[in-house]
Parts: structure tokens; sequence; C-alpha cells
């Protein structure tokens, strides 16, 4: 997919969180902690892993625009046009590597499943809080580094959040199919 504009990333982003809500929305408790095996992660852990990361990422995309505007000319409320891209590349590479997330962003096993989608309902309201300001500004040049695919771009963080919830729904809807 190529990215052209920041609308289109929040409704790629937001597409993907509907389609996760509607596949654990109605769960009951014991059936979203249950785990294939012990090694595997339940409903429930992959819910907690994506919220936490949403919440880290809020913060640090929300550091990053506001240096990014104390660094710039502001717009006068007009949007800023930005550089297409694609992460078609980081795809890829994602269906051939297996990733271990860090222990900051490992479940903790003890929310439940119902105060996890409250969290991460918040934490999208969040960054859709920031829309005004990211269409504001030009983050092209404002990158951090990820762990695993170096410098990203802000526009590329916030359409990373979708990939990343995409690889996980296939995760969730394996899960819960077994």
């Amino acid at each position: 997919m190529i990215y052209t504009s920041v609308p289109q990333i929040y409704e790629a982003i937001d597409e993907t969180r509907k389609r996760l809500y509607q596949t654990v929305e109605g769960l009951g408790e014991e059936q979203a902690h249950t785990r294939p095996d012990p090694n595997s992660w339940s409903a429930t852990d992959i819910i907690e892993h994506l919220t936490i990361m949403e919440e880290r990422l809020l913060r640090m995309m929300t550091m990053m625009l506001t240096k990014a505007e104390a660094a710039s000319t502001p717009a006068n409320g007009a949007t800023v046009e930005m550089e297409s891209f694609s992460l078609d590349k980081f795809i890829e590479r994602s269906r051939n590597e297996k990733y271990v997330a860090p222990e900051s962003v490992r479940p903790s096993r003890t929310e439940t499943i119902t105060k996890l989608l409250a969290r991460m309902r918040q934490s999208r309201a969040g960054l859709h809080a920031l829309r005004p300001r990211i269409e504001a500004t030009n983050l092209s040049l404002v990158t951090y580094p990820h762990p695993a695919f170096g410098p990203l771009n802000f526009y590329q963080w916030l359409a990373l959040i979708g990939l990343h919830e995409e690889r996980h729904l296939r995760q969730l809807e394996s899960v819960l199919s077994a």
C-alpha cells in the first residue's frame, strides 16, 4: 500500500482497529485468557501488548510532534502535504522474521479484556486528538529508530501502528480458532 496522506493513514489504522474490536468484543474472560499452549499468548495477552505499544507510541509521537512544532514555522491552519511512502519492504521482511517483544511491552497477565479495551479506546482517542497538529506540521524529517527497521519518520510510525495491529490480528484469529 502506498500512503499518500494523513487522513488515509488514519483511515487504514482505524479500519484495522475496527476489525480487532469485532474479533474480541463479546469474548468472555475465560475465553479471552485461554492459550492454545503454555508458550502462546491468549487474546487478552495480545490485546494488552497492543495497548501497551499504542500508549508508548502515543507518548513518543507526542514528543516528536512537539519538537517538530517548536522547530518549524506554523502552517497557519493549512494542511501540510506529506511525501507518499510504502511500508511494503517492512511487511515483506516481517513475514519471514519472528520478533520477540521486549520485556517492557510483554503482557502482565493481570488485566481483564474489558479494561484493556477501554485503555485501547483511550489511546486511540489520544492519537486522534493529535491529528490536527499532525496535519499542520511537516513531519517527514522527524525520525525515531525502530528496533528492527531502523529510523522511521513520523508518518511511517503512524502507519506502522496499523501494520503492527494487522500482524497481531492474524495471531489473535489463530489463537481464537485453536
